[in-house]
């Protein structure tokens, strides 16, 4: 088994553990989170859930840290510019996402203050409430938008070079503008339409499967051979 399929499998391994991951987070440990009361209200009482939460997304930035940098190793020769910027994406990710779980760690010292105030000083901590509800919404939109960047290289690359079936790759793209479209209407102050996160979702299930299963295609979907390297004829 050649090591560019299994460079193909891991990279598949990291979506699944990042597509895992990212659905116990968010549909499992911080739904608690969100619910009445907010944040300030509920974030004392889930204290282990919030730390559970961050040490995961650190473990994810790493999984996607060491996978794009495996990226870089393999293909960097055959596509220097979308590999490199793919990297640096995904870098810039890593730092971003440590700031939201940060931002979510103070929100747990702020709940705990707010939890043991007496009711008189509770009106005290609305403009602190107010401040840390915006850094963390506009952090975590421009994390995920950052994120959809990173995917849409890898997509990217994976067309450019038939990687995995061109057809596939292409919809991974639409699907990943789909998604950055919609996140992106957050920055600016419109509601997120949740519906144009649909397609991300399908693409990224179909992409890990299809790579945990082929790994890299070592010739193009369509025959042709990847460029062969060769070592440099010495003339005396």
């Amino acid at each position: 088994m050649s090591d560019y399929k299994n460079t193909g499998r891991f990279i598949g391994l990291a979506m699944m553990v990042s597509f895992v991951v990212g659905m116990v987070s968010n549909f499992k440990l911080q739904s608690d989170l969100f619910v009445e009361g907010g944040l300030i209200v509920n974030a004392a009482a889930h204290s282990d859930k919030i730390g559970m939460i961050a040490l995961l997304g650190l473990l994810t930035g790493l999984v996607s840290t060491f996978a794009a940098a495996l990226v870089s190793t393999s293909l960097r020769q055959r596509a220097p510019v979308l590999v490199t910027g793919y990297f640096a994406i995904v870098i810039a990710g890593l730092a971003i996402s440590m700031l939201e779980y940060s931002s979510l760690i103070a929100f747990r010292s702020l709940s705990e203050a707010y939890v043991s105030a007496s009711a008189d000083k509770a009106d005290s901590f609305h403009a602190a409430k107010v401040l840390l509800v915006g850094l963390r919404d506009g952090i975590h939109y421009l994390d995920k938008l950052l994120g959809g960047t990173g995917v849409l290289i890898l997509f990217a690359i994976f067309y450019r070079l038939r990687l995995i079936p061109r057809a596939l790759a292409a919809f991974g793209i639409l699907a990943v503008l789909s998604q950055m479209f919609t996140v992106g209407r957050a920055l600016f102050g419109h509601d997120v339409i949740y519906l144009m996160l649909a397609p991300i979702s399908l693409a990224f299930l179909v992409t890990m499967i299809w790579l945990l299963i082929k790994g890299f295609a070592e010739e193009g979907i369509d025959g042709s051979h990847p460029p062969v390297r060769q070592a440099p004829v010495q003339v005396d």
